[in-house]
């Protein structure tokens, strides 16, 4: 019983030896386009954005010459300045359930469908959709983009590692319409910074 244990010890020492070895980098994200729809008006600010939709484009590339990359799960979150996250967002179930493999040195382009979480309490001192009603008028607004991304890394001959990401959309300027009530990135595109949680 003894050198069985020890035997998986030894296995998992071995696996986790090679992986820092091996030294895997995360995936490069870009940002293509972010859309909103289904904004509130500055008259709707005490209710939840229930009706809010937003439609993210990421390119992720893999840096990695030895491994495969999957992207398994985003988790997106929203801001309207630098800080704290302020809506967090819920994939649609045709988004989140979808896995996407990165070939090595590879990119691929890929949607994220994702509205208010359900049942969210959101403040009444400042709530984002009242802040989003204001900048309606205004026709512009200055918003951040986190997420959360679950990563799977492949090798032939070891098995899978899966950890987490943190990636940060900073400073994005997002077009409002008010005759619309919706929203889209004006910057054609942004670099985002990408971190191991």
């Amino acid at each position: 019983m003894q050198s069985l244990v020890l035997l998986v010890f030894l296995i998992g020492a071995i696996i986790a030896i090679a992986w820092l070895v091996l030294n895997p980098r995360p995936p490069a994200f870009w940002l293509d386009s972010l859309s909103l729809s289904g904004l509130p008006n500055a008259s709707d600010a005490s209710s939840a954005p229930r009706e809010l939709s937003v439609r993210i484009q990421l390119t992720a590339t893999n840096p990695n010459t030895k491994f495969l990359v999957v992207i398994q799960e985003v988790n997106p979150c929203l801001a309207l300045s630098p800080g704290k996250c302020q809506l967090p967002l819920s994939t649609h179930d045709n988004t989140s359930s979808s896995e996407y493999y990165i070939s090595k040195r590879g990119r691929r382009t890929f949607d994220v469908i994702a509205g208010p979480r359900p049942g969210r309490r959101t403040s009444r001192k400042r709530p984002f959709q009242f802040a989003v009603g204001k900048d309606l008028r205004k026709g512009s607004a200055a918003m951040s983009l986190r997420m959360q991304v679950s990563v799977k890394f492949m090798h032939a001959y070891w098995p899978s590692k899966r950890t987490t990401v943190e990636v940060g959309c900073e400073d994005l300027s997002v077009g409002l319409s008010s005759s619309t009530i919706s929203g889209k990135l004006e910057d054609g595109g942004k670099d985002c910074s990408v971190r191991f949680a």
